[in-house]
C-alpha cells in the first residue's frame, strides 16, 4: 500500500510494521486481540503455511519475522522484523515517515526501498525499481545544494555512483570531498561506472 501511495500499481497484499513493543509477546497479545474482534479473521504462518494457534504467534513472528492476517479484503503481512531491516530501527523510521491518520504513517521512500531488497520476489523487484527512481530523483534534488550534515545522512542510507555525482555540484568542498571517498571506494571494488565519474571529474578538476 506504501508503494501505490508513491504511485506504483495496485498490490496483492498490504504490509505493515507494528511498534515492536517489548516482546513478541506483547505483539502477539495485540494481534490477537485485534483478530478477536474481527470474526474471520486468522493469523497464518507465511513460513510454515499453517494457520497459527493463539500461543503459536510470538514464536512465529520471532523466528521469521512476519505473520499474515487472512480474511481480510487482501492478505495483510504483520512484520515484527522487516525485510533488510532490525526490530531497533523502528525508532529511526517512524520520525522519518509521514504521518496518516488513525496512528499510521507512510515510510520514507528509502527506508521502503530497503525492505524490497534481495526479497527474490518479482513483484517487490519492480517496487525497489519504481522507488529507486523516486530516491534517485530526491538525490537529485538535495546533494547539489545541501549542507554537509544533511548529505552525510543521505549517503549514509543511501548510495551508488549516480548519485553521488549529483553531489559533485555541490559548491561545499565537504560534500564533494564524501562522494569523492565513496566513489574512490567503489572503483577500488571495480566499478566501471565510478570509475567513468572519477575520470571525468580529475580532468576538470586536478587540484581537488
Amino acid at each position: 500500500m506504501a508503494v501505490i501511495a508513491y504511485g506504483l500499481s495496485p498490490t496483492k497484499n498490504s504490509d505493515v510494521w507494528l511498534e515492536p513493543l517489548g516482546s513478541a509477546q506483547e505483539g502477539a497479545a495485540c494481534l490477537q486481540e485485534t483478530t478477536n474482534s474481527f470474526p474471520g479473521l486468522q493469523v497464518w504462518s507465511l513460513a510454515r503455511r499453517c494457520v497459527l494457534l493463539p500461543q503459536e504467534i510470538a514464536a512465529d513472528a520471532e523466528e521469521f519475522g512476519v505473520v499474515r492476517m487472512n480474511g481480510l479484503t487482501l492478505p495483510l503481512d504483520v512484520f515484527r522484523r522487516p525485510n533488510e531491516l532490525e526490530i531497533e530501527n523502528f525508532e529511526d523510521i517512524w520520525p522519518r515517515a509521514r504521518a496518516l491518520k488513525e496512528g499510521t504513517r507512510l515510510p520514507d521512500e528509502i527506508d521502503l526501498y530497503r525492505t524490497k531488497i534481495n526479497t527474490g520476489r518479482e513483484q517487490d523487484w519492480h517496487d525497489r525499481i519504481f522507488l529507486e527512481g523516486r530516491v534517485k530523483a530526491r538525490f537529485r534534488e538535495r546533494l547539489p545544494v545541501c549542507d554537509a550534515a544533511e548529505a552525510r545522512g543521505l549517503m549514509e542510507r543511501f548510495l551508488d555512483p549516480e548519485v553521488l555525482a549529483f553531489a559533485l555540484d555541490n559548491p561545499d568542498a565537504e560534500v564533494r570531498a564524501m562522494a569523492l571517498a565513496h566513489l574512490g571506494e567503489f572503483e577500488a571494488e571495480g566499478d566501471p561506472y565510478s570509475r567513468d565519474i572519477l575520470a571525468a571529474w580529475r580532468t576538470k578538476n586536478p587540484a581537488e
